[in-house]
């Protein structure tokens, strides 16, 4: 026991010494110290850098002189109301409330609106590039989705509160 602590004074002591030599080896002179540094001032408006070379300033400029690029209106092609042509050349008799309720033309603003008419475009891509047989479960999924559709009133306003609970498909 004795013998270890021996070792272990004596370690460090050791470094005790060692660092003692590092510190002193790394102190300054004090004839280093003592001399005061002559350096010129720098002139108002400059910077230096992390080696002392002088930084360039870009030129001051207020946000409030910025001005928009001018574009000629001259060269630039003409709009063609195309879609409003279209739009008053058919119009189309205004559906009833259960022909709306049906029609997937609109889709309510409503994340399981939007999510059911997702759901049900995906049943109809994946029925009509299978045969019948095959695709029999997605065709019945469809047919719940749209009477799920229906209930939601997804086609028109969308879903009251209390109709999620209600037309919610269950399997």
């Amino acid at each position: 026991m004795l013998t270890h602590h021996i070792k272990w004074l004596s370690n460090a002591f050791i470094l005790l010494i060692f660092y003692g030599l590092l510190s002193f080896a790394a102190e300054p002179e004090l004839e280093a110290l003592s001399k005061p540094t002559t350096t010129e001032p720098l002139p108002l408006g400059t910077l230096l850098d992390s080696e002392g070379k002088p930084l360039p300033l870009p030129a001051q400029q207020s946000a409030l002189d910025y001005q928009s690029p001018v574009i000629d209106t001259d060269n630039m092609p003409a709009k063609t109301n195309t879609h409003k042509a279209k739009s008053t050349s058919s119009k189309k008799k205004k559906q009833s409330r259960k022909q709306q309720l049906a029609s997937r033309e609109r889709v309510a603003n409503d994340p399981s609106c939007r999510w059911l008419n997702a759901r049900m475009s995906q049943l109809e891509t994946l029925i009509g590039n299978r045969p019948d047989k095959a695709a029999s479960y997605q065709t019945d999924e469809l047919s719940a989705r749209q009477l799920e559709w229906q209930c939601l009133k997804c086609g028109a306003e969308g879903p009251n509160q209390d109709d999620h609970y209600r037309c919610q498909y269950r399997r």
